[in-house]
């Protein structure tokens, strides 16, 4: 793994004494902020850091390298922490690294960041898993079903912010932190306690981890994504920030736009969007971000199939709300889910069924899911209706603009 240089800064704002345009203006600067910290100096990691990562390297052990594998069909948080705990493994442990994912890669903002990023990422699909490797999971769990960790393979590392798996007990080091709203922001932790300086690549994508995980730190972020967010921002690169939020986007995400349009329904609050087949699997995902973005929207639920898995994204504006407990509930044995407070998902192996066996699970499912929110007893209706003339004819009237 070629990782960042720690000892070269990142161009300007790569140092402590420097500002950043804009940072003082990021949220929970202010909070974060104090006598002895700021928008390039935020608190600090505290002692128990330096525990971690001492048992951390106790973990590791003889091992000759550090296999470091993330969820399959990787989002930003995933990548930008794999990447983050490589070099942090590299130049702090003195170790080789490999980086690896199972699945795909589909979404053109994630591809963008892999490309902004520029280091190799091997497919767990083709890797051997020597006894001589300790292997890593961050942003998954050991069977938690959305890995490509090996059958009988016991993870030596595992670093994630879901809820713990008792699965997870058996590696020799486990980390599990569901409070935070990032993996990201555990491994900034480790960087500045081990004073490894992220190089501007890095900084980049660990920064754009966080602020996708989180929803720009306004979905489940705790004060470890702000002050991470308020070190990494100075030591980004701000451009390469905006390629990456614009990436341009294949004409399929557009076909899944419109069948999703054409084909979601609600009941009350709660929309279900069947989004039908999928070009790569975390179409289901971006498409639940986007719904919740309707008017008076408190639950989307997103659901498609991408060869023979039926992909659910479940998200919620509710801060109290127990999404990955509802997916699991809903799913049961049929599949494996998991998920946080205000997002979740599933995926359920439907290679066997026929089309009709298929369209009568994914509708249980929905009708499942409006049952658990209690809103199964009111209408069905379509999210669009057929005839929006009268609609688009009041938005259109002059008057109401005067």
């Amino acid at each position: 793994m070629n990782g960042p240089d720690p000892e070269q800064n990142a161009g300007p704002g790569a140092t402590e004494q420097e500002t950043a345009p804009g940072a003082e203006s990021m949220p929970g600067a202010e909070s974060a902020a104090g006598a002895e910290s700021g928008p390039m100096n935020p608190s600090k990691p505290g002692p128990d850091t330096t525990v971690r990562l001492a048992a951390m390297k106790r973990a590791i052990g003889d091992a000759e390298r550090v296999i470091v594998l993330t969820h399959d069909n990787p989002d930003p948080d995933a990548i930008a922490s794999a990447a983050g705990l490589g070099f942090l493994v590299q130049k702090a442990f003195g170790l080789p690294v490999t980086l690896a994912f199972g699945g795909i890669v589909g979404r053109a903002e994630n591809r963008a960041l892999l490309d902004e990023l520029d280091l190799p990422f091997e497919r767990a699909e083709d890797l051997e898993f020597p006894s001589t490797a300790a292997v890593a999971l961050v942003d998954t769990q050991p069977r938690a079903g959305n890995n490509s960790l090996p059958a009988g393979q016991i993870a030596t590392i595992v670093i994630d912010h879901h809820p713990e798996r008792a699965e997870s007990s058996a590696a020799a080091y486990s980390d599990v932190r569901p409070e935070y709203g990032a993996c990201a922001s555990m491994i900034v932790e480790f960087l500045r306690a081990s004073k490894l300086e992220p190089d501007r690549q890095l900084a980049t994508a660990l920064f754009y981890g966080i602020q996708s995980e989180t929803m720009d730190l306004g979905r489940e972020a705790s004060q470890a994504e702000i002050d991470a967010s308020l070190f990494l921002y100075p030591r980004s690169d701000p451009a390469a920030i905006s390629r990456i939020r614009h990436a341009r986007v294949p004409r399929a995400v557009y076909r899944s736009i419109h069948t999703g349009l054409e084909h979601a329904w609600s009941r009350g609050e709660v929309v279900c969007v069947p989004v039908g087949r999928l070009d790569y699997p975390d179409i289901v995902a971006q498409l639940a971000d986007l719904f919740m973005r309707v008017d008076d929207v408190e639950w989307v639920v997103a659901a498609g199939r991408y060869r023979d898995g039926l992909y659910i994204s479940l998200r919620t504006f509710d801060p109290g709300a127990h999404a990955g407990d509802l997916v699991q509930n809903v799913v049961g044995d049929r599949g494996s889910a998991g998920g946080h407070g205000e997002m979740a998902g599933a995926r359920i192996d439907v290679g066997r069924l026929s089309v009709v066996e298929y369209e009568e699970l994914l509708d249980s499912l929905f009708d499942e899911f409006c049952d658990q929110l209690g809103v199964s007893d009111q209408p069905r209706i379509p999210l669009i209706p057929t005839d929006t003339a009268g609609e688009l004819e009041s938005v259109a009237d002059p008057e109401d603009e005067q």
